[in-house]
């Protein structure tokens, strides 16, 4: 009787630890700073939305935060549609390149992993999963 009551406290106690052990890794992943991205697109609605979902599926599956912004190099297809709809599911800002001021948001954004990419051009495309 006594062995089992030992057993049973020694089980609790393993199962607090193993806790607690989690819960001080995951802080520690939390205060890590969010890697930001910034799109640059025109007329790039054919990737615009499987890139968008993969990056935040793929940040999701690490446990990593990011944040995008899309600049819009004056896109006439439906990349701002679809850049708008997306942002009421995740993260997203948009701008216009007309009021984009690169050298301001860098100033803004110093302490931040920032991954720059052109939509348009493939090559960048699948380099941007490592920085996750």
């Amino acid at each position: 009787m006594m062995l089992g009551l030992v057993w049973i406290i020694g089980c609790y106690a393993a199962g607090i630890a193993v806790i607690h052990a989690l819960h001080r890794q995951w802080k520690r992943r939390g205060a890590r700073q969010a890697a930001h991205y910034v799109l640059y697109t025109q007329n790039a609605q054919m990737q615009l939305e499987w890139y968008l979902r993969s990056l935040f599926f793929f940040s999701w599956m690490k446990g990593r935060n990011i944040e995008v912004t899309l600049v819009d190099e004056g896109s006439a297809d439906e990349t701002l549609e679809i850049a708008v709809r997306m942002a009421r599911e995740h993260s997203l800002s948009i701008v216009s390149q007309e009021y984009w001021n690169l050298d301001t948001w860098i100033e803004g954004h110093q302490e931040q992993d920032v991954v720059f990419i052109r939509l348009n051009q493939i090559k960048g495309l699948e380099s941007a999963y490592k920085w996750l």
